[in-house]
């Protein structure tokens, strides 16, 4: 997308499931002359209808519990020409690098700055800049997954056993045993269990909702395959480095 020229009104739709938040939003945007702004409603299944009924120059969303890699992927899909913007309270080293890997155009932190510096901020990522630069964090590595490696972290994050796993994909469980063993060595994962938490982490940004038993089946075997990471964020916790100025623990 070109650079927005400043006399041009760039069409805003935000999203949040926060009415007062929304609220809030719409009228430090409505305050600048720059922007025409749509509010979308609180439910997410309502917001690719509208952006593709609007094709807007931007698309603020909220990092609500809702926002997941597959949603803001069809996003990208639906209105490449849209600039994807996620607003939050605080980003986590994985959603930060998987966002940016599908062409989220910044990042806005919430609470801590002035409606101008949210406008301004706005503006310049209209303009080509990011308000929040994503770089790889220490103590991290990227590991690339292939199609059938993203359908196991996937169906694994969804609590599936091999059984299921192997039903959703057409294949035996002694196969799925196998793409197992090898998909644990190449992450370095302990065990299934492991290798759920890194997927949740990097596909639901550690917000995954749950709407009691079952609440995951929602969809068909084939849509419950989809592979939608290309690679895994392996960010290493804090816990396990160390903290700085604290003294060690005898015995560690």
């Amino acid at each position: 997308m070109e650079p927005v020229n400043s006399a041009r009104l760039i069409r805003i739709v935000v999203y949040t499931d926060d009415a007062v938040l929304g609220l809030g939003a719409s009228l430090a945007l409505t305050s600048s002359s720059q922007f025409h702004v749509t509010m979308a409603l609180p439910e997410a299944f309502a917001l690719l209808p509208l952006v593709e009924q609007v094709a807007p120059d931007m698309i603020l969303m909220e990092l609500a519990p809702e926002l997941t890699l597959g949603l803001i992927s069809a996003m990208r899909a639906a209105v490449p020409a849209s600039k994807l913007v996620i607003w939050g309270k605080r980003f986590s080293d994985e959603l930060l690098h998987q966002a940016v890997d599908l062409g989220v155009a910044g990042f806005i932190r919430r609470g801590g700055c002035t409606s101008e510096a949210f406008v301004e901020d706005l503006i310049g990522i209209a303009d080509g800049s990011s308000a929040l630069e994503a770089e790889q964090p220490a103590h991290s590595r990227r590991v690339a997954l292939t199609t059938r490696e993203s359908q196991l972290v996937s169906l694994l994050a969804q609590g599936l056993r091999n059984k299921e796993i192997a039903a959703c994909l057409g294949i035996t469980e002694g196969t799925v045993r196998i793409y197992l063993s090898k998909l644990f060595a190449k992450i370095g994962a302990r065990d299934r269990f492991e290798v759920a938490l890194f997927g949740l982490k990097n596909s639901y940004f550690g917000q995954a909702t749950w709407d009691g038993r079952d609440g995951f089946v929602t969809e068909n075997d084939e849509g419950r395959a989809r592979p939608v990471l290309r690679s895994l964020m392996l960010v290493e916790p804090r816990r396990r480095r160390g903290y700085d100025g604290l003294p060690k623990v005898s015995g560690e």
